[in-house]
């Protein structure tokens, strides 16, 4: 893998962050904007999620200790693998920053804010960019 391609990542990723944080402060300041494609089944709305994903219910001190654990294990399996190859980076870089991105909502409120209305359930880019780099860390390992 290139040193090039690594940057272009870490770029991709840290926009992708600042823009989910961005969208997230206009979620959290705009609690009340509603907008539907397809009413109520695709849009905007402001969700402040306590729980992880599907807002299932986990207690606040768990996410605070699973969630750096799990980065650190990410972090030593990127460092001690010999075999990068695009996807295997791309995908981690995306995981640090949902995870990151989520991590500073639930220090500052406690809470997730989500915005996308998609069917039933109410997620984040950050969320997307951490399914996103699981299935991209998948599609390495099967290759």
């Amino acid at each position: 893998m290139q040193k090039n391609h690594l940057r272009i990542f870490f770029i991709l990723s840290g926009f992708l962050f600042l823009f989910d944080q961005l969208l997230k402060y206009f979620a959290y300041h705009n609690q009340n904007f509603h907008f539907y494609i397809i009413k109520p089944w695709l849009g905007w709305e402001y969700f402040a999620n306590s729980g992880i994903a599907f807002g299932l219910p986990v207690p606040q001190i768990i996410i605070f200790v699973l969630t750096p654990l799990i980065l650190l294990a990410l972090g030593i399996w990127w460092s001690k693998n010999k075999h990068k190859n695009n996807y295997f980076c791309l995908g981690i870089s995306l995981i640090f920053a949902g995870a990151i991105s989520n991590l500073i909502d639930r220090v500052i409120f406690s809470i997730t804010i989500d915005y996308f209305r998609v069917f039933t359930s109410v997620m984040n880019l950050a969320d997307i960019i951490i399914v996103i780099g699981v299935v991209l860390l998948l599609y390495k390992n099967k290759k």
